[in-house]
């Protein structure tokens, strides 16, 4: 048995759930999780008269006591079309499934959150010792499917 633990976009969630019961799977977590990766927290973004940009700025400096300071070393203006939200929002997907549907799950995974941009998500597949149903007792595979 194998976990398989995936952090993906909001705006994925119903078609990567989609996808997955397509494909059999029953057991499916979802969670909201924050986090940060290779960007950092900076997401970029159309706005060409740069009003968004103002207004989160402004948003986000007050929440960290930084308006009109730009001295302070936590103050980072943001560069053009790019705003530092210091965490994103994200779904965290947590399946439990036989060693042999891993591959299928994972391919289902990518397929639907692959855009080739950066803060497409990550996989992670872990071992997983036992599974138990709380239920019945019963243990192994018998208690995921």
């Amino acid at each position: 048995m194998r976990e398989i633990l995936a952090i993906i976009r909001n705006e994925r969630a119903e078609q990567t759930k989609a996808a997955l019961d397509s494909i059999g799977v029953k057991g499916v977590t979802f969670i909201n999780v924050i986090g940060r990766g290779k960007q950092k927290g900076t997401i970029r973004y159309p706005d060409p008269q740069g009003t968004l940009k103002r207004e989160v700025s402004i948003y986000i400096m007050q929440q960290r006591g930084l308006i009109g300071n730009p001295e302070d070393p936590r103050y980072h203006a943001p560069v053009e079309n790019e705003l530092d939200l210091g965490f994103l929002s994200k779904k965290m997907l947590m399946i439990v499934a036989d060693d042999n549907e891993v591959p299928g799950i994972v391919r289902a995974i990518i397929q639907i959150n692959r855009s080739e941009h950066k803060g497409d998500g990550r996989i992670f597949v872990c071992p997983v010792n036992d599974a138990i149903r709380i239920r019945t007792g019963e243990h192994g595979t018998k208690a995921i499917v």
